[in-house]
């Protein structure tokens, strides 16, 4: 009886050969004699084993790439069919339809992806395109697939994304590990609120979340188009409403615009930020008081210098899950006056503030 590591390259070789050839016999895999091995007796089965095993898992690379090719080829047919009319034949974001869109349609063969799993600047993981794909961009015009394309599909079509972008999502690295938020309750949101102030959130989002702050009127993305900031009380938030999403969001970035990651800013220590009564903005009474309290029960620099590396990355967890929670309860899209108007302030002109 072969041992069972030789029955699972052979097995892998059999479902490869079936995938990529469809039993057409294109690609010959049957096992070459393998070269005669140096020395005699007891290492000439051991060398012989070697060789045949590396020509085997080079059968296995070649089948795989194959494999790899032929669903992009497929995912090419299906993004003909339904995504080039928005981000053009070469995924550049100029098809027909993209000059009516707003926002414009991504490009895909090398703009940044900003709704990722990986770190700032790195390329998405396969998954995050995957849940793009079937999850879409709310306000944006990107539709939901998931129920238009099978699993098949969406991972013929991701191939072929990843032969646009020159390999990249294939080499993406590991993707940051995102801790699951707690539930979200008074204090999170209170603290949530602070954070909020002293990290500036504020400049682009506005006091009241309402994407009217002092810097937003000047950002623009990557081809230095404008861009709107969200309406927290109104509008759709691309990356999803949930805690976890909104993490996401604040650790990795968003690639080809000006949101940065909060991943290292969320260690901040009390003496980094100034009194709130010199902050570049009018706070009411009730801000400056809560943005006092919180600084001075922050930790400060010599105590985050004596943080173990479990207790900094709870304290940023903390931070982020509470930012989380506050931005969420800034929702007003089920208030009475939007569900009797049917209110869309996003719609309207916008004045800086």
């Amino acid at each position: 009886m072969r041992p069972v590591a030789e029955r699972t390259r052979r097995t892998r070789i059999a479902g490869l050969t079936l995938l990529c050839v469809g039993g057409a016999g294109l690609l010959d895999v049957r096992a070459d004699p393998p070269p005669a091995a140096a020395g005699s007796g007891a290492d000439e089965p051991a060398a012989a084993a070697q060789v045949e095993a590396t020509g085997i898992e080079e059968r296995v690379r070649r089948l795989e790439r194959l494999a790899h090719e032929e669903r992009a080829r497929r995912g090419a047919r299906i993004y003909a069919r339904s995504c080039a009319a928005c981000h053009g034949r070469d995924g550049r974001g100029d098809g027909p339809g993209a000059a009516d869109l707003d926002p414009a349609p991504r490009d895909l063969a090398a703009g940044g992806v900003r709704y990722r799993s990986t770190s700032t600047g790195a390329a998405p993981r396969r998954e995050d395109v995957a849940r793009t794909i079937r999850h879409g961009l709310p306000g944006s015009a990107m539709p939901a697939f998931g129920d238009l394309f099978s699993e098949g599909e969406i991972e013929q079509l991701i191939d072929h994304i990843d032969a646009l972008r020159g390999g990249e999502i294939s080499r993406a690295p590991q993707p940051l590990e995102i801790a699951d938020p707690a539930l979200p309750d008074a204090a999170s949101i209170e603290e949530g609120r602070a954070v909020y102030l002293v990290t500036g959130c504020w400049s682009c989002h506005g006091l009241d979340g309402a994407g009217r702050g002092p810097a937003a009127g000047g950002l623009a993305d990557e081809r230095e188009r404008p861009l709107r900031m969200p309406d927290f009380r109104h509008d759709p938030l691309k990356g999803g409403r949930e805690a976890r999403a909104i993490v996401r969001t604040l650790r990795t970035g968003l690639n080809g615009a000006p949101m940065p990651s909060f991943d290292e800013a969320m260690l901040f220590a009390a003496e980094d930020f100034q009194d709130p009564a010199t902050l570049p903005v009018q706070l009411d009474e009730r801000d400056r008081g809560r943005v006092s309290a919180y600084l001075r029960g922050a930790p400060r620099r010599a105590d985050l210098a004596v943080m173990d590396e479990a207790s900094l990355l709870q304290l940023r967890d903390r931070r982020l899950a509470a930012l989380a929670h506050y931005v969420l309860s800034l929702d007003r899209r089920s208030g009475l006056r939007s569900r009797l108007f049917h209110e869309r302030p996003e719609l309207n002109p916008r004045k800086r503030l």
